[in-house]
């Protein structure tokens, strides 16, 4: 079946109507596949028919159908080490602790939550901390547009890629095995409740100041820019203060919202609600406390790019064939969108698979050794990352996220010597760049600060490499 592109773009403005999300000319093809679905099943052959159905009152279980088809529902347990690693070892027992002394409830806000991955995950962290904990003392509520989402969520079965990035140990002990399937076990499930709830149209499901941690993790890469800004005002409502927003890996409020301070903890950049202080003094920041000796890893604020063939157009219709699979790129440029879009959505091991296919193409593509290199970061293969971004920082000597991830993994395997060399290499290049290429790579953060961080870093790692020295002899 084949659309003409009014008919396409009339179904574009349906969902973004009703949703916010938007569906480009990037989305073309998956957009029409899943009218197409539908369509079929709901036994309505004509475009124009489906197009009233769906902007009728009489129309929401169609609209709700197409979202369900539309709707990208993949995700992983344990998603984005670094901001893992935040909550386990800060974030959850900062609110754990602010939440016990008030004698109130820890409430978590899994906003996007697709398919429950992500709000079974902060459960299976909460256990850690607090193994007996009662859906009294801890509330975690996702929530999604989708309801096929939901319904798989509330089943908690995965297949083995859902849970490709856990360790053997949390296998173990937070799910049953029921031949090829994980289960997650009943004190996790427990703990997290699930709701339908759109996050355009509805009012937030928690009270003004309620909400201790809100995760919104890849959902507004598909909205507008004003859309975004509505939704993360509301955020900061309902947030206490002191509560912590997590966004994706290629999202940021730069130029969304100027109400969050940034911190920076471990090697994750996250948002925090303050309002201890006047609107005049807000401004993202680069906290001073951190964790340990982890280093900071950079957030772009650019959306990512994503790989889609364009069909070809004849007399104003299109000629997308909605069975037909899509072909591999060809070219260095299709496969490192490729690969910056799978870093972007967490398919950590597709943008390693991708951005290597561009190094084949084009060895001397710089950008592709670094999307490998924060891949494999995320993968917890940081022997592997060093090579990589080795060779980006050999090929751009002032390329300083590279620097800073390059800086990240020598400080985890334990070469503080080098850790140290990387991170003051970090800020020698971010004081060189231009304004607009900080704004770029680093969401709009002032340059000295940063360089002052990276500094920091340094001496953390030079301090780390001087004891090594001592109690080596």
């Amino acid at each position: 079946m084949t659309f003409s592109d009014i008919e396409l773009a009339a179904l574009a403005e349906v969902l973004e109507e009703f949703t916010g999300l938007v569906h480009d000319e990037t989305r073309r093809d998956s957009l029409a596949f899943a009218a197409a679905q539908c369509m079929a099943s709901a036994d309505i052959p004509r475009v124009s028919a489906y197009l009233e159905l769906l902007r009728s009152p009489e129309g929401a279980e169609e609209r709700q159908r197409l979202i369900d088809a539309v709707t990208i529902q993949e995700t992983h347990f344990f998603r984005n080490p670094p901001q893992i690693r935040a909550l386990r070892t800060h974030v959850l027992p900062e609110l754990l602790r602010a939440a016990r002394s008030a004698d109130r409830p820890l409430q978590v806000w899994s906003a996007g939550c697709s398919t429950g991955e992500e709000p079974y995950t902060v459960a299976m962290l909460v256990r850690e901390l607090l193994p007996n904990a009662t859906p009294d003392q801890v509330r975690i509520l996702g929530t999604d547009i989708a309801r096929s989402a939901l319904e798989a969520a509330r089943e908690a079965r995965y297949g083995l890629r859902a849970v490709q990035m856990a360790e053997p140990v949390d296998l173990a002990r937070w799910f049953r095995r029921d031949g090829e399937w994980f289960v997650v076990r009943d004190e996790i499930r427990e703990l997290v409740e699930f709701r339908l709830h759109n996050l355009v149209s509805d009012d937030p499901p928690f009270d003004r100041d309620g909400v201790d941690l809100l995760l919104c993790r890849n959902v507004t890469i598909y909205f507008r820019r004003e859309t975004t800004k509505a939704l993360v005002r509301r955020f900061h409502e309902v947030l206490r203060d002191g509560g912590y927003l997590f966004l994706g890996h290629a999202e940021t409020l730069w130029r969304i919202n100027d109400e969050f301070n940034l911190v920076s903890l471990g090697d994750a950049f996250v948002y925090r609600k303050v309002d201890g202080r006047s609107a005049g003094e807000r401004r993202h920041v680069l906290a001073q406390r951190r964790i340990g000796a982890d280093p900071v890893v950079v957030e772009r604020r650019k959306r990512p790019e994503r790989r889609q063939a364009r069909p070809e157009r004849r007399h104003g219709r299109s000629s997308i064939s909605v069975a037909a699979p899509r072909p591999r790129p060809a070219s260095a440029d299709a496969h490192l969108a490729e690969a910056r879009a799978a870093l972007a959505t967490g398919r950590y091991g597709d943008a390693v698979r991708a951005a290597t296919a561009a190094a084949r193409v084009e060895p001397l593509l710089v950008d592709a050794h670094v999307i490998t290199g924060e891949a494999l970061v995320n993968l917890g293969r940081d022997d592997e990352a060093i090579s990589e971004l080795r060779q980006a920082v050999y090929l751009d000597p002032d390329h300083a996220p590279a620097h800073l991830l390059l800086a990240g993994a020598l400080a985890r395997i334990g070469d503080a010597v080098a850790a140290g060399q990387a991170y003051r290499a970090a800020a020698a290049t971010v004081r060189r760049l231009p304004p607009e290429r900080v704004s770029e790579f680093f969401a709009g953060r002032d340059p000295e600060e940063l360089a002052a961080v990276c500094v920091s870093l340094a001496q953390q790692a030079e301090r780390t490499a001087a004891r090594q020295r001592r109690s080596a002899r």
